[in-house]
């Protein structure tokens, strides 16, 4: 039995493969098979997916997010986008590691770039 099917889906699997329509069905957190299950597979939530798509998360190699998620937590806009996975500090812009002695100078960039934050770290 499965915790979660999704059946009927447009699925991108990200492995270069053309979409097609699958069933997914999910595990203990995990996708556990995928292929024509059917509708009828056993599981205790079951979402129709016609009409819909489903893909793996995506990953942004190249982001900003760490301050907004300061600011916001939940991270909501990028997972309504279907992003997993951020890379952020990849450009040495980042809200640490900080030098102590350019604290204040760091705190000037930042607000540039979001909301003043109260820095009180100079490091993970």
């Amino acid at each position: 039995m499965f915790d979660l099917l999704i059946h009927g889906a447009t699925l991108i699997d990200g492995t270069g493969s053309p979409a097609r329509t699958a069933d997914v069905g999910v595990r203990d957190g995990a996708v556990a098979a995928v292929g024509q299950l059917g509708a009828t597979a056993a599981a205790a939530r079951v979402i129709d997916g016609t009409a819909r798509v489903l893909a793996p998360g995506f990953i942004d190699i190249h982001t900003h997010s760490d301050l907004h998620l300061l600011h916001h937590g939940a991270g909501e806009s990028k997972l309504l986008q279907g992003v997993t996975t951020e890379v952020t500090g990849n450009c040495s812009f980042a809200p640490f590691p900080i030098e102590p002695e350019r604290l204040e100078l760091h705190r000037d960039h930042l607000a540039r770039a979001t909301a003043r934050t109260d820095l009180t770290w100079t490091d993970l």
